[in-house]
């Protein structure tokens, strides 16, 4: 996030525009009412806190340095709402896996499948859009002229079973990555550090990586 915030303020000096995978509702409590905002966030849980709270300075440095840019959030509560929801079914799926040991696929599709319907966003049209999805990355990167990446692009278990709702991945594949799903919610998510740190694991993860390259999906590490 720090290198992030350093190269988005480099970023709106030279194209005076930028969209951001951030619900409007909190942007804008960001500009008018930063304390506000950061207790907008507060709300579901301190790792929002953790990820977006360098937001409303960096917002209020725009509006001082750059205050002709376009700034555009593109995301909406609603949404990070039912993300929350999603997250709370997919431990549900876990933990009943946990205690009984089997896994019921159809849940699983159901589940993932419901996700692709009420989670998908449209991008801004602007010189400058930030995009932290694996897969929304890769149905537009192929619009954008330059892209710079901040880490390793690879997939998670999570963007593969949303590949494979969606039609995008074989069904061949959806036990083995129902089970590195289980082991990276329940292993790496659970008794890591943070995020970060479940990731790294996870590209870590040789067998996992070589998994995902037999499917043909890109990898950049």
């Amino acid at each position: 996030m720090p290198i992030l915030r350093n190269m988005l303020m480099m970023v709106v000096k030279r194209y005076k525009a930028l969209s951001l995978p951030l619900p409007r509702e909190f942007c804008r409590l960001a500009v008018l009412n930063p304390r506000e905002a950061i207790e907008l966030l507060m709300r579901f849980g301190n790792s929002f806190v953790r990820l977006w709270g360098w937001v409303p300075g960096f917002l209020r440095d725009v509006m001082v340095f750059e205050p002709s840019a376009s700034i555009e959030c593109y995301d909406s509560m609603d949404r990070l709402r039912r993300s929350i929801d999603f997250g709370v079914d997919l431990a549900g799926l876990i933990i009943r896996y946990r205690l009984s040991g089997r896994v019921d696929y159809d849940d699983w599709l159901r589940l993932f499948s419901r996700e692709v319907a009420t989670a998908s966003l449209t991008l801004p049209d602007q010189p400058v859009v930030v995009v932290d999805d694996y897969v929304q990355f890769m149905e537009h990167v192929a619009r954008s002229s330059g892209v710079v990446l901040l880490g390793p692009l690879v997939p998670t278990p999570i963007d593969l079973m949303v590949l494979i709702s969606s039609g995008k991945l074989g069904i061949d594949y959806l036990a083995k990555v129902v089970d590195y799903v289980i082991n990276y919610i329940g292993d790496y998510v659970v008794m890591g550090r943070d995020l970060t740190d479940a990731f790294i694991r996870l590209i870590s993860d040789r067998e996992y990586v070589n998994f995902v390259r037999s499917t043909g999906l890109p990898i950049i590490t």
